[in-house]
Formats: structure tokens, sequence, C-alpha cells
């Protein structure tokens, strides 16, 4: 197998455009940003962004999936956990990652864009997760727990940054997991 080798300007440039756009988002909302924005900061032309973004949509997609997969820390251990420590870990880090962005994301398009990021990720790795279980589940119904799962856990973290609950993280969904999986009668 062939290994591709990155050219370290490269890198050097894409983090340099990364970086840059992280610190014009702490001073302006996104929709306000421009492409120009960046390429002035970053101090390269028009051209060489787009070597390696698409837009600025394209961009934001990358730091924020970048910032969410170093949040859930997504390795190999993960899979041999069980589902209710795979779900607090995620919770966890979702609560990070939250409290992180929020930060930096104020406009409703961010927020959205986000979202539908996190949900991706999330879907894919409960996905993943539940196909490797013992329990034998078919495809269609992965795909639908998978959804439950993301939404749940989504809006549960959503709630939690809202509420002005004196619980920690942990507290907070340690209490929910035995309802996440076994439901309101168990």
């Amino acid at each position: 197998m062939e290994q591709v080798r990155t050219d370290s300007r490269s890198t050097r440039t894409r983090h340099l455009i990364i970086e840059s756009f992280i610190k014009l988002s702490n001073n302006k909302e996104f929709t306000a940003i421009t492409v120009k924005d960046i390429t002035e900061k970053a101090q390269i032309n028009r051209a060489t962004f787009y070597n390696h973004f698409l837009d600025k949509y394209d961009l934001l997609e990358k730091v924020v999936s970048e910032k969410l997969r170093l949040d859930l820390a997504c390795d190999q251990a993960k899979d041999q956990l069980p589902l209710d420590k795979t779900i607090k870990l995620i919770f966890l880090a979702l609560a990070r990652f939250g409290m992180n962005m929020s930060k930096t994301c104020s406009s409703q398009e961010e927020n959205e864009t986000i979202d539908t990021i996190v949900h991706v990720h999330l879907t894919d790795i409960f996905s993943e997760r539940l196909t490797k279980s013992e329990q034998k589940i078919n495809p269609e119904t992965i795909s639908k727990l998978s959804w439950l799962l993301t939404h749940s856990i989504v809006g549960l973290s959503k709630d939690f940054k809202q509420s002005k609950t004196d619980e920690s993280p942990e507290q907070f969904i340690d209490s929910m997991i035995p309802y996440l999986l076994y439901g309101i009668g168990h």
C-alpha cells in the first residue's frame, strides 16, 4: 500500500486558513465573514483558499467536524465500550463541544449548519456501534435506532446547556441513560 505524502507547506497553509477563520469568527458572525476576509487575514490569495476549500461553508464544516472529532475522541477504544458508556462519553463530549462552539457561533445559519454536521457524525458513530453489537439487528432498524439515539442525546445536551441546574453533566446524563436504553417503564 502506497502512502500519500502531504506537503508540509500545504498543511501549514490549510492550518493558517483555519486559524484565520477561527479568529474572524470570534469577532464577526459567520454570515458577515467573506472569503476575502479570510484570505486577507491569512495573507494568501483566493486561488490558494479554493485549493483547500470549496467555499466558506466547506471551511466551516471542516472546522466543526475536526473539533467534534477531537471532542468525541472517536478512536478504536470506543468500539469496545458498552452502549451506555458510549452514550455517556458522547453526551459529555457534546456538552464540552457545545460550550466551546457557543463562544464562536452566533447566527442561526451557523447553528443549523453545525447541528447538521453533529447529527451526521453521531448517526455514523451509533450506526457503526450498533452494527458491531452482539445483538443481530437488521440494517433498517439500526438506521432508525441511530437517529433515535442521536436526536435524544443532542436534545439532552441542548437541554442541559440551557438549564440552570446545579447538576454536573455526568449527573445529568447518568440519570437519563436507563430511560434511553430501557424506556420509561424500566
